[in-house]
C-alpha cells in the first residue's frame, strides 16, 4: 500500500471516531452510569414467572396513576399479568 493511501485510510478512519457537531459544547457527564440500576420483582399470576423491572420504567409508567395504584405489565413468557412481588428476590 503507497503512503497516500495509509494517510488517507488513516483520516477516514478518525473522521469516523469522531462525532461532528455545530451547536455548543454538550456536556455528556450526565449519562455515566456511577449509580447501580434498582430492579422492582413482578411475578406472574398465571405461570409464576419472575420478572425485575427497572424502577424508572415503573416509575415513568406509574405517572398517571392515581395514589395506591400499580402499573400493569405483562409477563414475557405466557402474556399474563405481572403483579409486585411482595418480597424481593435475593440476587
Amino acid at each position: 500500500m503507497s503512503k497516500g493511501k495509509k494517510e488517507k485510510n488513516k483520516d477516514s478512519q478518525q473522521k469516523q471516531d469522531k462525532i461532528y457537531w455545530d451547536g455548543p459544547e454538550i456536556d455528556l457527564s450526565c449519562f455515566d452510569n456511577d449509580e447501580p440500576e434498582v430492579f422492582i420483582d413482578y411475578v406472574c399470576v398465571e405461570c409464576g414467572c419472575i420478572d425485575p423491572v427497572p424502577e424508572f420504567i415503573v416509575a415513568e409508567c406509574a405517572y398517571d396513576l392515581e395514589p395506591g395504584e400499580e402499573p400493569e405489565f405483562f409477563c414475557p413468557g405466557c402474556n399474563g399479568t405481572l403483579v409486585r412481588k411482595k418480597e424481593p428476590t435475593d440476587n
